[in-house]
């Protein structure tokens, strides 16, 4: 819906002088802001977007590690031992032969096998062969790891933007009704002179007089509480963009316009399509399923895995110093104890689980539509409304002031329909933004980002 460009102007003139009032009050300037820029910085510099994305970061690198399981390991042993004792072997005199009467050996002999001190030395390649099985579906747990991690940091992303949007408008709002605040005071302190005035000439009472005091007192009550509101929210709009809390801000009051929502049945079916609270539990149920299919696999699948391995060795007995070695190595577990069926069935569990938290995700989101959907209907209802109220306000202050101008009217009256047409500007400025805020809940809720 297009904006107005009347009350466009008036939410302008009233941020401005907001700002003025501002920088007057404080050494450093404010700094001017728009929408969008406050989206940006937001995106850029929020605590929990950071986060998120440092969760993308660890899962990736997850998924890596899981990948290299894929390919062949290359490892290095080496052990430096000291014994205590060694094995002795004695040949006999003549054992072996004795040819021409010459006994082989001589005399009898001891032998030491091998020293004390060894070394061993072995490089090993390993290549595994049916656990490529369990490490496919690791991969998989993997993938959707990264998935899921993506599909949260892009909901992250989503609530901080649409956070920024709630605060920035609440500020234009709390700014709008400051400014009308001002414009009741003014007119509560002209009606006061007045009474003032007429209670020594005997033409109003006294009661009037101090009614008139207790609604000028009233107003800058109201004044103070939303300088108090202002403050707050500055300050949450601080927080969430990553700034200093101290920075002064001056927001730019135009509005981004937008296109009318899609009909009510295709904006829900697109909602269920790319919603990010959806794509994660889809996720979810994948890493679920990948789960159950490793542990299925590790039940029946031996590990089988191909080596091969040279080695080096000081002092062993038996042994070349330089030799190789190479093989397949199989491994089974005859009994666990039922383990790896009690973690089947706790995966069939999770994967339960998952698939439960998938529906209810989808009805919740569901239910976000509608919600969405029918605030933006009303709260465009309530601009119209607020439309006529401001131009029926604006018509009843002209009329006034020109009353005044032929003195049919006093200045008091004039006043007060003016600071009443402030309230109406101040009113439309709070049903547009209320009519921008449930669109940008509307993209929420459809699982977009409000720009």
């Amino acid at each position: 819906m297009k904006r107005k460009t009347l009350t466009l102007l008036a939410a302008m003139a009233l941020s401005a002088s907001l700002a003025f009032a501002d920088e007057t009050g404080s050494a450093a300037p404010s700094r001017q802001i728009t929408l969008q820029e406050a989206v940006q910085l937001a995106l850029k510099h929020n605590h929990n977007v950071r986060i998120a994305q440092y969760g993308v970061d660890e899962k990736q690198h997850a998924k890596e590690a899981a990948k290299s399981s894929y390919f062949p390991s290359i490892r290095n042993d080496t052990s430096f031992m000291r014994l205590t004792d060694t094995q002795l072997i004695q040949i006999k005199e003549g054992s072996l032969s004795a040819p021409g009467g010459t006994p082989i050996p001589p005399v009898n002999n001891i032998i030491n096998q091998g020293g004390l001190n060894l070394t061993i030395s072995g490089t090993q390649i390993t290549q595994p062969l049916t656990s490529l099985l369990k490490i496919k579906r690791a991969n998989e747990i993997a993938e959707a790891e990264v998935k899921a991690s993506r599909e949260k940091a892009d909901l992250t992303e989503n609530d901080v933007a649409l956070a920024v949007h709630q605060v920035y408008y609440s500020i234009l709002v709390a700014q709008a009704r400051r400014s009308a605040a001002e414009a009741r005071i003014k007119a509560s302190q002209d009606l006061l002179s007045e009474r003032i005035q007429q209670v020594k000439f005997g033409s109003a009472l006294e009661q009037e007089s101090i009614e008139s005091r207790a609604q000028s007192l009233q107003s800058k009550q109201e004044q103070l509480t939303t300088d108090l509101q202002l403050s707050d929210l500055k300050l949450k709009l601080n927080d969430l963009m990553g700034l200093p809390l101290t920075t002064g801000l001056d927001l730019d009051p135009t509005v981004p316009e937008f296109q009318e929502a899609c009909s009510r049945e295709e904006c829900v079916k697109a909602a269920l399509a790319a919603h990010p609270e959806t794509r994660e539990a889809r996720a979810e149920v994948e890493k679920a399923e990948a789960a159950v299919r490793l542990a299925k696999t590790d039940i029946w699948v031996p590990d089988v895995e191909a080596f091969a391995r040279y080695s080096h060795q000081d002092n062993v007995p038996f042994l070349a110093n330089n030799f190789g070695t190479f093989g397949i190595h199989l491994g089974y577990d005859l009994f666990d104890g039922g383990h790896k069926r009690a973690v089947k069935r706790e995966r069939e569990a999770q994967l339960s689980q998952a698939k439960e938290n998938l529906a209810r995700l989808t009805d919740e989101v569901e239910l976000a539509v509608e919600t969405a959907y029918n605030k933006l209907e009303r709260t465009r209802e309530m601009l119209k409304v607020s439309e006529d109220v401001l131009a029926l306000r604006s018509e009843s202050s002209h009329v006034l002031q020109q009353e005044l101008l032929q003195g049919a009217a006093l200045k008091s009256q004039a006043t007060v329909a003016a600071a009443q047409e402030y309230d109406a500007k101040a009113l439309l400025l709070q049903s547009q933004l209320d009519y921008s805020e449930a669109h940008d809940e509307f993209i929420h809720a459809m699982g977009l980002r409000p720009e």
